[in-house]
């Protein structure tokens, strides 16, 4: 991809939550921020690992992510979920233009040029997700497959027939919504769809990129705790933010 430059923008910020990282995730996350780099020379990107309470995590791995440049590592000891962990980050981001991705950039660095591209191409867009394809749910455990099935139809539901996949692990947003971000209440991977239906409220313009899953990912499964945690919060958005009574 040719370099791009978003006008009268210097800095963007990169939020990477982390909690407990599959083996060697050091060496590929520091190959995929000089790969970054590399691909958008023009601009100084600050990247955010926000550590969610990972008990797996080497003296020496952490030492050297301090060494990277323009490297901020938030250390949070207690696991509160993916939520939270991205809120912390959030709030010590710099850049005009924020994203978020999993640690392991599962959809690889041009997804976030895309997402910048997105940004530069509609000026009135202000917020873009990841919209996974049919192949990456091929690819994912039954049982995720199955979830995934069922929080399609949820969106459907309860935001809007356009927006179908709130849980791509890919987001970028202009700094104007930090506050719709940290505003959000729920800690765990569910909280997108608390934010994107508060944007939808408001009436903010979003985009979306098309993304696949990198060939070398390992996806992990959910325990049933998990699943139940999740249903919880699910339940929990819906009656809070008034959802239901918007659809009935």
């Amino acid at each position: 991809m040719n370099d791009i430059l978003l006008p009268h923008q210097q800095m963007i910020s990169i939020v990477l939550p982390c909690y407990n990282p599959a083996e060697g995730w050091f060496k590929a996350l520091a190959a995929n921020i000089e790969e970054l780099n590399r691909k958008l020379p023009e601009y100084i990107i600050q990247y955010i690992v926000s550590n969610d309470g990972s008990t797996i995590l080497l003296y020496q791995e952490v030492a050297g992510l301090e060494a990277i440049p323009n490297l901020i590592f938030l250390d949070n000891p207690v696991n509160e979920g993916k939520g939270s962990a991205i809120r912390k980050g959030t709030c010590k981001a710099d850049g005009e233009i924020i994203i978020y991705t999993d640690i392991d950039f599962p959809f690889g660095t041009d997804s976030v040029v895309e997402v910048l591209r997105m940004f530069i191409s509609n000026p009135d867009c202000w917020f873009v997700y990841g919209n996974r394809n049919d192949d990456y749910f091929k690819k994912l455990p039954i049982k995720r497959q199955l979830i995934s099935k069922a929080l399609h139809w949820i969106n459907l539901l309860f935001l809007s027939r356009h927006i179908t996949d709130t849980q791509a692990g890919i987001k970028g947003l202009r700094r104007e919504l930090l506050p719709d971000v940290q505003g959000t209440k729920t800690n765990t991977f569910v909280f997108e769809i608390e934010l994107i239906r508060n944007l939808i409220r408001k009436k903010i313009n979003i985009g979306k990129i098309e993304v696949n899953a990198n060939p070398s990912i390992v996806f992990s499964d959910f325990g049933y705790k998990t699943i139940i945690r999740e249903m919880v919060n699910l339940a929990r958005i819906i009656i809070l933010n008034g959802i239901w009574n918007d659809i009935s």
